[in-house]
């Protein structure tokens, strides 16, 4: 019986290059020539002035809950179906995650659900500081209504893909 993978490995030659140059010239870790053209590149593309590549997905959210100002107390509403990643950080912080369950057709988190839940939290105004919208299995969560609802509430909008 073959297995189905839901990301089966692959490595092309390019790749390859590269992890043989980063051997060859002993940037391993933490940065390097290849980190530091990364970021100006992706700065170049998405016309931002700063960017920092990060050691994994964790440390993102992370960041972007620090500069979000998410701290002891604050409630980040995040998806019932992810990854503990999505949520570790909002602990880690000491905030609460606010979970909010998934469209029974594409998997991500409900606006319907997102809009109750906010309009609840509105009319307590006990908004929440941010909320994390995770991009499941290559398929984009339904964004617009989404980032809508938060603009709307001055709910900080983090994509978690």
């Amino acid at each position: 019986m073959s297995r189905i993978y839901l990301s089966s490995p692959h490595m092309g030659d390019l790749e390859q290059t590269y992890v043989r140059d980063a051997f060859d010239t002993n940037w391993i870790a933490p940065l390097g020539p290849h980190v530091d053209a990364f970021e100006r590149e992706f700065c170049a593309v998405v016309g931002a002035r700063h960017a920092a590549a990060l050691s994994s997905g964790t440390a993102a959210l992370h960041l972007a809950l620090l500069l979000a100002g998410v701290e002891p107390g604050d409630e980040v509403m995040v998806s019932t179906l992810t990854f503990s990643a999505s949520v570790n950080p909002i602990v880690y912080l000491g905030g609460r995650p606010l979970f909010v369950d998934s469209d029974r057709l594409s998997w991500n988190m409900d606006p319907h659900l997102v809009a109750e839940a906010l309009a609840s939290r509105a009319r307590r105004n006990q908004l929440p500081k941010a909320l994390v919208l995770v991009h499941l299995y290559g398929q984009s969560a339904d964004i617009d209504p989404i980032r809508d609802l938060c603009t709307r509430h001055g709910v900080i909008l983090i994509e978690d893909a």
